[in-house]
């Protein structure tokens, strides 16, 4: 299920293109770890820091994204909450891909953010919201399991406003 999951993430926030140079000398820029979240913050979000899972899957890698992932408590849990980051892509890339349906500008904590649907099964319902890092972008997804009416945007929105605080500041 981990896997399938995985998969469909990865297909939900890759975001073509690069972002652009900088004048002088290059220096890597320092992806922050989603799973660095601290395991109190998820645990009163009302998700189980002890379903974390880091990273993509076995065999899958994806050079550009780190993710970490978390579940509700129970063993049959109505959806997961994926926490993505990228120094590599921006959400201005968000913005302009067309696959993105639904798309809303918003501000979350004072930060740049956007909110959008992928959408690729009847399956899944998924919520996306990318919000402005320095540099890159941190894009929260929730994919929804169950059809039971629920909204995966309120979800996602949710948990953002409960774990923005934990996402690097935009320098003022």
């Amino acid at each position: 299920m981990r896997a399938r999951v995985a998969m469909l993430i990865a297909w939900t926030v890759l975001l073509g293109g690069c972002s652009s140079g900088v004048e002088g000398s290059p220096v890597a820029a320092e992806r922050w770890d989603p799973c660095s979240i601290p395991d109190e913050a998820i645990q009163a979000t009302g998700l189980d820091p002890a379903t974390k899972d880091e990273g993509w899957g076995e065999g899958i890698v994806v050079d550009d994204w780190a993710v970490c992932e978390y579940l509700l408590p129970g063993a049959r849990a109505a959806y997961a909450l994926a926490v993505l980051s990228s120094v590599d892509h921006t959400i201005v890339e968000a913005r302009a891909k067309s696959a993105n349906r639904d798309g809303r500008d918003l501000v979350v904590g004072g930060r740049d953010a956007y909110m959008y649907k992928t959408e690729f099964g009847a399956a899944i319902r998924d919520c996306n919201i990318a919000l402005e890092v320095p540099p890159g972008v941190v894009v929260f997804t929730v994919l929804y399991q169950k059809d039971d009416g629920a909204d995966a945007c309120e979800i996602g929105l949710a948990h953002v406003h409960d774990l923005e605080s934990a996402v690097p500041a935009v320098p003022k």
